[in-house]
């Protein structure tokens, strides 16, 4: 009877990992969502956070005036874009925000904003984040900073 107990948990385990697997492999394969950036990598003068907000999911609309970013999950993500938004076209740093009408509907899109609390955009990448785990860690990279 305790063999059977502890088979049946020891099954229940090995079901809940492989569920797990599986469910980050699929974010990784279509990664949307934001991610708390405890430094910030690139602030302004003028931003006294000391920390950052990377969102990334597929366009949703761009007007020059802001991004909007898309969720399966039906959230829409307003970014205000400013005359300091860079917009990283690869790796190579363009002129204005025109290049992302090109974008592919389903393609993810990355905003770096360097205040969590005031939603401006300061990097917009037409590429996905590097995301990974390695012992259990998060591993969370930005796109290359364009040129």
């Amino acid at each position: 009877m305790k063999n059977r107990f502890a088979l049946e948990y020891c099954s229940a385990g090995v079901a809940l990992v492989a569920l797990s697997a599986l469910a980050f492999g699929a974010v990784l394969q279509n990664p949307q969502g934001q991610y708390h950036l405890p430094y910030s990598p690139l602030t302004p003068l003028n931003t006294s956070s000391s920390e950052s907000l990377a969102t990334y999911a597929p366009l949703k609309l761009i007007d020059g005036k802001t991004i909007q970013l898309r969720s399966e999950d039906g959230i829409t993500y307003i970014f205000t874009l400013t005359a300091d938004t860079v917009f990283c076209n690869g790796e190579t740093k363009v002129t204005d925000w025109s290049y992302l009408k090109r974008v592919p509907k389903k393609a993810t899109i990355t905003v770096l904003s360097p205040d969590v609390l005031n939603p401006t955009a300061l990097v917009i990448w037409d590429k996905e984040p590097s995301i990974s785990t390695e012992n259990g860690q998060i591993d969370f990279t930005l796109p290359p900073m364009c040129k």
